[in-house]
């Protein structure tokens, strides 16, 4: 063998494989790979692309509100009735105002107050201690709070009306609080379900 010939060389001839060949290729796809990572290469290009294709996308409406109200705070109304402080989402009301004359209503359960005008509409006026099984009885005068929703709006009497606040971190409410509390918070407020009150007040009978 002639001492000249290197080992790829020698190899090529033993083996049967090109050696020079290969190394070709490694150099090849070593390139390939450094150009695609490189700012501005395919790689690059692509994760540029999808990027761009996920900023251009347009949410869904339901996408878009879900979102939208992970991300807002929760605005809490904030009063008293004759026993205990209570919390109402802002979202779901729609007038607060002094309490107007109340008409009785004869054979009314015990939370139903009356009835109420406001800007010329009738409506129920219901007790919040009372929905919340509380026996306290009511004092005279305070505020309507009107639920939002429904073709027959129905209004809570609250005894003060205190101040708005975020709502802050608070506890699970246990069942005797009632089935409209869902959470007492770190200040002992009551956090009531609006929704859920204003569809069983949908199905109670005036009389």
């Amino acid at each position: 063998m002639d001492d000249r010939t290197g080992p790829g060389e020698a190899a090529d001839g033993k083996d049967g494989i090109d050696w020079a060949a290969v190394r070709a290729r490694l150099a090849r796809q070593s390139r390939d790979t450094e150009q695609a990572a490189a700012p501005g290469g395919a790689w690059a290009d692509a994760l540029l692309r999808r990027r761009a294709e996920d900023l251009a996308r347009v949410p869904s409406a339901d996408e878009a509100d879900a979102a939208a109200e992970a991300e807002a705070p929760v605005s809490l109304l904030v009063g008293r009735g004759a026993d205990g402080s209570y919390g109402l989402d802002l979202r779901h009301l729609s007038r607060i105002v002094p309490l107007p004359r109340v008409a009785r209503v004869p054979h009314a359960p015990p939370e139903l107050l009356g009835l109420i005008a406001i800007d010329g509409r009738v409506m129920r006026l219901f007790d919040v201690d009372r929905l919340c099984g509380r026996n306290a009885v009511p004092a005279g005068g305070g505020f309507a709070v009107v639920l939002r929703g429904g073709e027959r709006p129905v209004a809570l009497r609250l005894r003060t009306v205190d101040t708005v606040t975020e709502l802050e971190s608070s506890l699970k409410a246990p069942p005797e609080a009632g089935p409209f509390v869902t959470a007492i918070t770190r200040s002992r407020v009551a956090v009531l379900d609006a929704p859920a009150i204003l569809e069983t007040l949908r199905s109670m009978k005036e009389e």
